[in-house]
């Protein structure tokens, strides 16, 4: 399965150049980085291993990241399994969102901030990697080599429980060190993305500066900054923020960020998200697929509204709908 997945990715990339240049590019990055590792030979004929096949997902108005290697660890084998229906996900640990937003609204000097490459600053376990292999080649007339990751892998179902619980960790340890940015980490954190503030750029620089140290401990690092206040970007250097200190002075200069699935405008300091009525004809399931477009607290109660019924009905709907059994 995972041969003929690759075989038709390299077909796909051997008809665009410069797809196939920013594939082999994340791919020689993730080797060089030591984030994956050549099937040791006395691991090579273990029956206990998993071959993820592997895909991207190109992004053009993505500041860092133009393209990312998504891993199908969903992909079912010959024996009717997939890696994810095998793996225990943990508890959830991500902090509700609508909260993050609301205790956002408070302060009046905002700042966020997420953590780079955060699911591969975190190892598995050696004894556990053969479950992460992949099949991959430079060039097609190489043969095909056998990979296996070495860290917190995307696409698998247990990574976001793992790369909470590795953070949240990192905090309770760091507490004492740390208390104002333990206490960010643990409540103002989705995931790898960093939404907080304070009443004054004084106290929002303290916290700041705690949290550059905090997770240097875990060898993790900051990125993207931005601020509605000058003081916070002008602390970090231009290529760790998501935007200039100037769009703030400048009346002709637009500033729009995308945070948590919105929009926010540092200037003007207010949220808000973009939406394109749809020309077709308007059915239950192209409002849900609308809706998907749109990640926000709100998405859930328009919903509602739109099909009168309560919350939890509506959950009911979606999920009997996508024949799935999370939300």
């Amino acid at each position: 399965m995972a041969q003929t997945r690759f075989r038709y990715l390299e077909r796909r990339l051997s008809q665009n150049e410069e797809l196939s240049r920013q594939y082999k590019e994340f791919m020689r990055d993730y080797l060089e980085s030591q984030h994956m590792e050549l099937v040791p030979m006395n691991k090579r004929m273990t029956p206990y291993c998993y071959y993820i096949p592997h895909h991207c997902i190109v992004r053009p108005e993505s500041k860092t990241t133009k393209l990312r290697v998504v891993f199908d660890a969903s992909a079912v084998t010959t024996t009717g399994q997939s890696l994810n229906t095998n793996l225990y996900t943990g508890r959830k640990l991500q902090q509700d969102l609508p909260r993050i937003l609301i205790r956002a609204r408070v302060h009046k000097v905002l700042f966020t901030a997420d953590i780079k490459q955060m699911y591969r600053q975190i190892e598995i376990h050696s004894e556990n990697r053969d479950y992460l292999r992949i099949l991959w080649r430079f060039n097609p007339d190489e043969p095909i080599t056998e990979y296996r990751l070495c860290t917190v892998t995307y696409g698998t179902s247990s990574a976001p429980h793992q790369a909470l619980r590795t953070l949240q960790h990192l905090a309770k340890i760091e507490e004492i060190r740390f208390p104002i940015a333990a206490h960010i980490l643990m409540q103002d954190t989705f995931v790898d993305d960093i939404l907080t503030g304070a009443d004054s750029p004084e106290a929002a620089l303290v916290q700041q500066s705690q949290l550059i140290a905090l997770c240097k401990q875990g060898q993790f690092q900051l990125r993207k900054w931005a601020s509605n206040s000058p003081v916070i970007l002008q602390a970090v250097s231009d290529n760790e923020r998501s935007m200039s200190a100037d769009v703030l002075f400048d009346d002709e200069l637009e500033a729009g960020l995308k945070i948590l699935g919105m929009q926010w405008n540092p200037k003007l300091d207010h949220f808000s998200y973009t939406f394109q009525c749809p020309n077709a004809s308007t059915t239950k399931r192209s409002i849900l697929s609308d809706l998907a477009r749109i990640f926000d607290p709100s998405r859930l109660s328009l919903t509602c509204h739109l099909f009168g019924k309560a919350h939890d009905a509506v959950i009911m709907d979606i999920r009997n709908w996508m024949g799935r059994s999370h939300s």
